[in-house]
């Protein structure tokens, strides 16, 4: 099992790829960061501090901007907008952004790192045909690699600790292969983008957007998915200090994405018409993204950690932890849900 460095051609085409998303292409959007206020600034008069909020762009804001759940907010909401999962969770354990939301795998991640976060809500994609579509190995349109098996031996780029990692996992799995039968090449998705395009690498296991600007747009093909897989959850963390200091501001917040993720269901063209505008994504792309996000919020408590612990079990497998923790503090049920 390797890891394994760019090559000089394989930088020219990470930079090609970082030019073009900075002019704007499809991408762009995705892979930058930023941030901006929603709701009226109360700190000044001594009212309830702001909640900061950590996200990827398109993502739970465009989510409740669509809803109108952002409308006539009691408290001020701060958006700390991230290219990945990985930089918003060192932001949560810094103490930099109070709650954010993401995988669970990414969760698993950070939590055996010694992250102080928490799970103050989970959700389950809804059941349908195309559930699991959106997170897939991408291959080139013309590859010679016809199904996941030929990976075997194969240069495979993810992001370490990621839901593409932990799909490959779940493939070799299901094939009855090992972690070393492929050679994990760590980069972030511009950079795994680019090496793809290349030929610097054979195959990348990404998510979201990403999936659906390659199928839709780069003529690339999925290799294999995740609609044979069982759901995972999709999580929202809080750092410890928040919980204890914003617990009603947390609480406040979970209950409009509560009603927001319920409103997605029958509303899936409306978020994707928002979501376009507000990433610079294609509407077909935006379409494809939208279609796996429909969840129903479920009760946080310690059922969610057999999830967590299997993703664990892999990530110690693959080398890439080096212990599994004790999970008995990663999930804090005192967020109910309400409709």
């Amino acid at each position: 099992m390797t890891s394994e460095q760019s090559s000089t051609g394989e930088g020219r085409g990470i930079r090609r790829w970082r030019l073009l998303a900075g002019v704007g292409l499809a991408l762009a959007a995705l892979l930058g960061a930023s941030s901006w206020r929603h709701g009226p600034q109360q700190e000044a008069s001594g009212a309830s501090p702001a909640l900061i909020v950590g996200d990827q762009r398109g993502g739970v804001q465009a989510l409740l901007k669509a809803s109108g759940e952002l409308d006539h907010m009691p408290y001020t909401i701060e958006w700390a907008m991230f290219p990945a999962a990985a930089p918003l969770l060192e932001a949560l354990n810094s103490g930099a952004v109070d709650v954010g939301g993401l995988g669970c795998q990414p969760f698993a991640f950070a939590y055996a790192g010694g992250a102080k976060i928490k799970v103050v809500q989970a959700g389950f994609q809804h059941p349908s045909p195309t559930r699991g579509r959106s997170s897939a190995i991408i291959v080139a349109g013309t590859s010679p690699l016809r199904s996941f098996a030929d990976l075997k031996g194969k240069r495979l780029a993810t992001i370490r600790g990621s839901a593409g990692q932990d799909l490959a996992l779940r493939l070799l799995e299901r094939e009855h292969l090992q972690p070393g039968d492929i050679h994990w090449v760590y980069l972030n998705n511009a950079e795994a983008k680019a090496a793809l395009a290349s030929g610097a690498v054979d195959a990348w296991s990404t998510w979201s957007a990403y999936v659906g600007y390659a199928l839709l747009r780069d003529h690339e093909r999925s290799l294999a998915d995740a609609t044979a897989l069982p759901p995972q959850p999709v999580f929202f963390a809080a750092s410890d200090k928040a919980i204890a200091g914003k617990h009603t501001q947390i609480a406040d917040f979970l209950q409009r994405l509560s009603r927001a993720r319920h409103w997605l269901a029958g509303h899936k063209d409306a978020y994707a018409a928002v979501l376009a505008r507000e990433t610079g994504l294609p509407g077909d792309v935006a379409r494809f993204t939208v279609e796996d996000l429909s969840s129903d919020p479920v009760q946080v408590d310690d059922r969610l950690a057999a999830e967590e612990l299997a993703i664990l079990k892999r990530y110690k497998a693959t080398g890439i932890i080096d212990k599994i923790p004790d999970l008995t503090g990663a999930f804090d049920g005192s967020f109910p849900i309400r409709s």
